[in-house]
């Protein structure tokens, strides 16, 4: 009887291997060699000075810099132990799994509720109960519901940035993704609302695996698991967080994470 080849499970969310992306048909090389692995439901944080290729990385991840022109994408990301640059991948059932939370909140000019059951309804589910639970446990999840249950038909754009930015997290959850993106979440928030964000983040990661990119250096030491320092497209150290600012292995880190450059 011919023995069936059985392929080991992944051992990390997100993979990518010798990953290289260039900008503007080549001219631009954004990232250089990126090799690294993030652990299923931790949270990874990504810092380094602007331009050094945090978000361009971040976006690999769902393919989001599809909508850019003349991108080169050379070596592999895989989610999930599935490579997502080969060309029979649904863009949709990827996003699906991997949401993300930009840096401005940007929820949709129609209601709170409307905000988040408009990706469950793109995705086909109708039964107005099912969706009442989806809301619900996505905006519980956000750490939102005990805020807005009483004015679900206000419009989005009425409430205060800090809820817009949890409700844009809610609206993330509610397509039950295994994987979140946070381009600098906080970054446009206040420091009440920056704390709010940071604890919903802390529960998050119970059930999801969670990248953020911030330049915050306290918050990466106060949110993150592990710590992934980025200059001039390279990735120089990754590690545990502690590790990373209290005992860096490269003179750039500790140069960077105590604050001589950036």
């Amino acid at each position: 009887m011919a023995q069936v080849e059985t392929i080991p499970p992944p051992t990390a969310a997100i993979q990518t291997l010798d990953l290289n992306f260039y900008y503007a048909g080549g001219q631009i090389h954004a990232l250089k060699n990126i090799s690294i692995e993030i652990p299923y439901r931790r949270i990874t944080a990504f810092i380094g000075p602007s331009g050094c290729g945090k978000s361009t990385l971040l976006r690999c991840f769902n393919r989001m810099n599809d909508v850019l022109p003349d991108i080169i994408v050379q070596g592999k990301v895989l989610v999930d132990g599935e490579d997502i640059y080969r060309n029979l991948i649904r863009l949709e059932n990827l996003r699906k799994k991997v949401g993300m939370v930009f840096q401005k909140s940007n929820p949709f000019p129609m209601s709170i509720r409307e905000n988040i059951t408009f990706g469950p309804r793109m995705g086909g589910i109708k039964d107005r109960h099912v969706l009442e639970e989806i809301m619900e446990r996505a905006l519980r999840r956000a750490d939102l519901w005990h805020e807005v249950q009483d004015r679900l038909e206000a419009s989005a754009l009425d409430i205060s940035g800090g809820q817009q930015q949890r409700l844009c997290i809610a609206r993330a959850l509610a397509n039950e993704p295994d994987i979140l993106l946070m381009d600098e979440p906080a970054s446009a928030l206040d420091p009440i609302s920056t704390g709010k964000i940071e604890e919903t983040i802390q529960e998050l990661k119970k059930e999801f695996t969670i990248v953020i990119v911030t330049h915050n250096m306290q918050q990466a030491s106060r949110c993150s698991d592990r710590t992934a320092f980025f200059y001039l497209g390279e990735l120089i150290e990754v590690g545990p967080t502690e590790e990373i600012f209290l005992n860096p292995k490269r003179r750039e880190t500790e140069d960077y994470v105590t604050g001589k450059f950036g």
